[in-house]
């Protein structure tokens, strides 16, 4: 996960009402797309012009579709649909444009990105050489009153070369004055100085969490100022975290993700509150974008006493674990040792070491079986080979498990060896792949961190689409942005930014990285049979795109641009040089 370049989000909210033609709005609340509904047995809405990609089960496309009372009620051809129509029927002509499912998002953190826009942005997307990042953190000190907690983010020694992390002395050189604390891109590693660690009441006699997470120090015992994981960076984040301070850019997350095409979120982990959420996902009294939330443990208090299955807006799935951490940190758990680097020892990174499964094995079966059991989802963050042994392992021993299917996620799968899909497969275990490490990461892998025998292992999508075990993509925001069709094109192409291939036999074809951003993404939230596919009787949350991506080169297909986004019918985003 990532910081503040990628947490700023791509368009603010359109003032829809305001901005669409006159004739076209009252159209729209007459096909019920705005407050005002009307009566009969026609479809509100017909698409036509354009092909439709439907996402089915054999992939077709198709010309036209009709929509009523927020569901699909015809596709097909053009002449079938159109003879749905009536009176006061719309129609929405794509000229030539395409109409597809919107991106079903499973695995994003939006609170995260919410609480990190607040941060500076120092990130390797922004600046790439060490001394404009530090140059940017001086500017940014001198701006704040003496006192205020700083808070800079997006630190990332892969994208910028000849990052020099400062020590906590330095920092506190920098920012006499004020508690300052620095997040890494990826989220996994953070530094203050000493001021807020004094503030935080974080002293070289503080208990480290344990499970990987702990205040690095010197041979003497003192703070270095480098903190490892978030269990021990808590503390030091709460300056972030104020719900009135995030209400705001957790509304513009929201709209962003509507302008990249996603109509439904799923946020694993780290969630603002439940009603924060509701209510800035509201327009005008009516939900904008669906959101399914997947609770940490310190956030139990939100977890119903059953699953809900009503709301079609928000709901509780269930549980994210983490059993491991992140390569970038050396806390990916691996069969084989990292690499002795200079850019890894600039990460912070062992030469020889392994990372560590953060929770034990007795202890994860556990909870496997009592969420399971009471109906729960749980999404379990694994990355490294060893670690993926031991949670498939743990899985087995919980037995058969209760609950609808999939009952347990396998998150990220960064080094998950393509010879374990058939167990993922015979135990019914769905992975959501953090495809974006080979464009941004992949070189450092091969060449730095694991080698590059290990990182030609990485991310087995085409395996996992062998097996049947439904895969997804994801961005892993704020880690990189949420574009779908970015992660599409990584999946296809598997080169890394420097050019190399990294397996690139596991390369997907363009109708199954579409299902893995739709369809394949409703399946892991037990929601397929309502959403991720254009067909009779789903939800009608659709994005209409510039081009078709079945006839795009996978070269051009980040280029693909959404217009329109459709909700439940109702029209929640347009694209401001689309406004007439």
């Amino acid at each position: 996960m990532a910081v503040v370049a990628n947490a700023q989000v791509f368009v603010r909210s359109m003032k829809l009402q305001a901005c669409l033609p006159l004739r076209r709005m009252m159209l729209l609340a007459c096909a019920g797309l705005l407050l005002v509904g009307c009566k009969g047995s026609n479809p509100d809405v017909i698409f036509y012009g354009g092909p439709v990609l439907t996402v089915d089960a054999q992939d077709h496309v198709a010309q036209a579709l009709a929509i009523r009372d927020g569901v699909i009620t015809a596709v097909g051809s053009s002449e079938d649909v159109m003879a749905t129509r009536g009176a006061g029927t719309l129609l929405v002509d794509l000229k030539g444009r395409t109409l597809m499912p919107g991106f079903v998002a499973a695995h994003e953190h939006p609170s995260i990105t919410a609480v990190f826009s607040g941060a500076v942005d120092l990130s390797g997307f922004r600046y790439r050489s060490n001394a404009q990042v530090w140059q940017a953190l001086r500017q940014a000190i001198a701006e704040q009153p003496k006192g205020a907690w700083i808070y800079a983010g997006g630190l990332d020694a892969i994208l910028t070369p000849d990052l020099k992390i400062p020590s906590r002395q330095e920092l506190d050189a920098m920012a006499p004055d004020n508690p300052l604390v620095l997040v890494s891109q990826t989220l996994h590693s953070f530094w203050a100085n000493s001021r807020a660690f004094a503030e935080a009441g974080i002293g070289r006699d503080s208990p480290d969490p344990g499970a990987g997470s702990y205040y690095e120090r010197d041979a003497q015992g003192d703070l270095t100022g480098f903190v490892a994981e978030t269990r021990a960076a808590a503390p030091l984040l709460k300056g972030l975290k104020s719900p009135w301070k995030v209400y705001n850019r957790y509304v513009d997350v929201l709209d962003g993700l509507l302008a990249r095409g996603v109509t439904s979120v799923a946020s694993l982990g780290y969630n603002v509150p439940p009603m924060l959420a509701k209510v800035a996902a509201s327009r005008q009294l009516r939900p904008r974008i669906r959101q399914f939330f997947y609770l940490v443990e310190d956030e139990l208090q939100y977890l119903p006493d059953i699953p809900d299955t009503q709301d079609p807006y928000f709901r509780v799935l269930g549980l994210k674990l983490w059993h491991d951490g992140s390569p970038y940190t050396g806390s990916m758990y691996t069969s084989k040792p990292y690499l002795d680097s200079p850019l890894g020892r600039t990460l912070g990174i062992r030469a020889g070491s392994h990372g560590q499964a953060m929770i034990e094995e007795a202890a994860l079966v556990e909870k496997i079986q009592r969420y399971t059991a009471a109906g729960w989802q749980v999404a379990i963050h694994s990355q490294g080979d060893a670690s993926n042994a031991a949670v498939l392992h743990a899985i087995e021993l919980a037995g058969p498990l209760a609950g609808a299917t999939p009952s347990v996620r396998l998150e990220h799968g960064v080094f998950l060896p393509a010879e374990r899909m058939q167990q993922l497969a015979q135990l019914q275990v769905t992975p959501s792949f953090h495809i974006h490490h080979i464009k941004f990461y992949g070189d450092a892998l091969a060449q730095s961190i694991v080698g590059l025998q290990a990182a030609w292992q990485t991310l087995p999508v085409r395996s996992a689409f062998d097996y049947g075990v439904h895969p997804t993509l994801h961005a892993d925001s704020p880690m990189f942005a949420p574009d779908g069709f970015a992660l599409m094109q990584t999946a296809m192409n598997r080169r890394t930014g420097l050019g190399l291939l990294l397996n690139p036999q596991q390369g997907i074809t363009v109708q199954q990285a579409v299902r893995a951003m739709t369809i394949n993404g409703a399946w892991q939230l037990r929601l397929a049979a309502q959403t991720g596919s254009l067909e009779v009787g789903k939800w009608a949350d659709l994005q209409i795109v510039d081009r078709n991506p079945y006839e795009s080169s996978v070269e051009t297909l980040d280029t693909i641009r959404t217009q329109e986004v459709y909700v439940g019918g109702r029209l929640q985003y347009q694209a401001i040089h689309m406004v007439q």
